[in-house]
């Protein structure tokens, strides 16, 4: 007999946030075992067999070949998607930081004025390895907007990205096979960092955008 309660309540629909990071971690690390055994197999295939198929040339060489291409490519979109995941669980001390200290060595323009004085609320390691990583190393021009919210880093880049527009973590999503091991990938890793602090990335117009939440000590200035 089922006893009557007063106190039952429904189940809350599951967090969206909770599922896409369970779902990151389960596809990045749990499919890796089978595929480990396919590249196993393939190796095992290739010691006993490769001579012999490389004598004799035949459908099982372009097979054994096509089991090996198959395997580095799953492992680099599986590695695209640990990569997210990490992201998502890094650590991260967002700080108020100065602007100064972001862009140093970098050329900045703007039409703000004195940037000395701006401050914004982000992890500075975090920031500086993602400006790093689309600007290299070298001095290059940093454009720079300041809104009422948010700070807006303008990075110029080295790769072709003319024909992505919007948040890389998407384009990523939407074609592994093309984006894995890229710097789409990078920036969509990014993008989650800049999203944990409060601000945002995006690109738009063949360049990387930075949006860097300022923070209460600069919010009248």
């Amino acid at each position: 007999m089922i006893q009557p309660t007063t106190d039952a309540v429904a189940p809350r629909p599951v967090d969206p946030d909770v599922l896409v990071e369970a779902l990151l971690y389960s596809v990045s690390h749990d499919l890796r075992s089978p595929l480990l055994t396919l590249s196993l197999a393939g190796e095992l295939i290739a010691e006993s067999l490769g001579d012999r198929l490389r004598e004799e040339p035949s459908s099982g060489l372009v097979a054994l070949d096509a089991l090996e291409h198959g395997a580095r490519d799953l492992e680099r979109m599986l590695q695209a998607l640990a990569t997210v995941s990490r992201a998502r669980r890094r650590p991260l001390e967002p700080v108020h930081a100065h602007l100064r200290m972001l862009l140093g060595g970098h050329i900045v323009l703007s039409d703000a004025g004195d940037l000395g004085s701006r401050v914004v609320q982000v992890d500075p390691v975090a920031v500086r390895e993602i400006i790093d990583a689309v600007c290299g190393d070298d001095p290059v021009e940093v454009q720079v907007q300041v809104l009422d919210a948010f700070v807006v880093l303008r990075l110029p880049t080295d790769a072709a990205l003319d024909d992505v527009e919007g948040a890389p973590l998407v384009t990523l999503a939407r074609s592994l096979q093309r984006h894995a091991g890229t710097l789409i990938e990078t920036l969509a890793a990014a993008e989650v960092v800049m999203e944990r602090c409060g601000g945002g990335l995006d690109i738009t117009d063949g360049r990387v955008r930075l949006w860097l939440a300022r923070s209460e000590p600069d919010a009248g200035a």
